[in-house]
């Protein structure tokens, strides 16, 4: 698909009032889906996609998509005035408004992250599975030696500029002894964060002895200028009992509001008709599999969406709430996966020689599948109409 085309399914456009717009905000670009109830079943009308140009709010480029599509399709779907999509018409008939808008984004790089903990082993090991399930790269790690200074670490911070300081150590043991180390370990990222100028200090997220986490925010908020400290439960509270979902949670939030305080974003979110919101890409990607799981009655359902940044691996299971979440890099398998099921569904390019399609299969080519899904907050019919008749196409390998 080119960068910048439009496309229309076979038939009129409907002139009721069943118009439904989805904007997708990614890194690399920016796509606008139009859904339409024709002969009643909602089609993908159109869709058109722009470039993400450096310097540009996604609002304004968003607004320039919009006002694009309308005129290829000789019918307004902005509102000069409001400066938003058109949401009311002073004729129905003859210029159909918009009736409901939907908005799903990640318009940003991977969350830079450095791990700071007593070893390489242990809890080190156990947050970096915590890496895996978020939108994270991480950029450097830092482990206690006796040669470990704030000198040293703050040139390294300075240079890579982490946005996230994940700070893990230690048992849950309330033995002094059991502590020093790791109360050690928090005095040299304190004297570190001092010598970072306050606009450049990552935010610190501990997840090490819960003992610790006291006396540690204590000394970081003797810190001059602002800094922001989340404690969070222990990533390995006891030997072998590694618990990483919540620092993966935390960090995945911690990413999204970094993606809501973009300029422009606060502008889109005027656009969202309620009770809609703003939602995360990656999160529609995840609903789409677990909805097309559940339509297909499936026992489980491994899908794929692939974007020139990152790849993401969504496993869900029938009898299970909630999914597993894989970001990896792009062209690759992580042995990781060997235990995975077959790929089922993949939005974007399919890796076929990483990949090859089962008997049974799904494939998105556009990529907009994870766009259309953020329409599902308030059209699910629709939302799984399009899915079904214009962007999953079935796939089945030939005896």
């Amino acid at each position: 698909m080119s960068e910048m085309t439009a496309r229309q399914v076979t038939g009129t456009l409907g002139k009721a009032a069943d118009t439904l717009l989805t904007f997708g905000i990614a890194l690399e670009k920016i796509s606008l889906c139009l859904l339409e109830n024709i002969s009643g079943h909602y089609r993908l009308a159109a869709w058109d996609i722009l470039p993400r140009a450096a310097g540009i709010p996604p609002s304004h480029q968003c607004a320039a998509l919009c006002q694009r599509l309308g005129e290829q399709l000789g019918r307004p779907l902005w509102n000069e005035v409001a400066d938003g999509p058109l949401l009311t018409s002073p004729d129905p008939i003859a210029y159909p408004p918009v009736e409901q808008v939907a908005i799903g984004m990640s318009p940003r790089q991977r969350m830079r992250i450095w791990w700071v903990g007593l070893t390489e082993g242990g809890s080190v090991v156990a947050a970096r599975r915590a890496l895996a399930s978020a939108p994270l790269q991480l950029v450097g790690v830092t482990t206690l030696t006796a040669h470990l200074t704030s000198t040293q670490l703050a040139a390294q911070w300075l240079e890579t500029h982490p946005e996230t300081l994940v700070l893990v150590g230690g048992y849950d043991t309330p033995a002094p002894a059991a502590q020093q180390w790791l109360l050690q370990l928090g005095r040299i990222v304190a004297q570190t964060l001092e010598r970072i100028p306050p606009g450049q200090r990552p935010a610190v997220f501990y997840a090490g002895n819960r003992w610790c986490a006291a006396p540690i925010e204590a000394g970081l908020r003797q810190i001059n200028g602002p800094l922001q400290f989340t404690v969070l439960d222990n990533i390995l509270p006891a030997p072998g009992r590694a618990q990483p979902a919540a620092l993966g949670v935390a960090l995945s939030d911690y990413y999204w509001r970094l993606c809501q305080q973009m300029p422009g974003i606060s502008q889109l979110n005027q656009w969202v008709t309620a009770p809609g919101r703003i939602v995360n890409l990656e999160a529609t990607f995840a609903q789409m599999v677990q909805v097309w799981m559940e339509y297909q009655d499936l026992p489980m359902l491994h899908g794929l969406y692939c974007t020139p940044h990152w790849w993401l691996h969504v496993w869900a299971v029938q009898a299970e709430q909630g999914v597993q979440l894989r970001f990896v890099k792009p062209g690759t398998r992580p042995l990781e996966l060997a235990h995975w099921p077959a790929l089922q569904v993949v939005s974007g390019d399919w890796p076929m020689e990483l990949w090859p399609p089962p008997p049974v299969c799904w494939w998105d080519r556009t990529g907009l599948a994870p766009v259309v899904t953020t329409i599902g907050q308030v059209a699910p019919a629709a939302m799984l109409q399009v899915l079904k008749h214009d962007l999953l196409e079935p796939r089945r390998r030939r005896a």
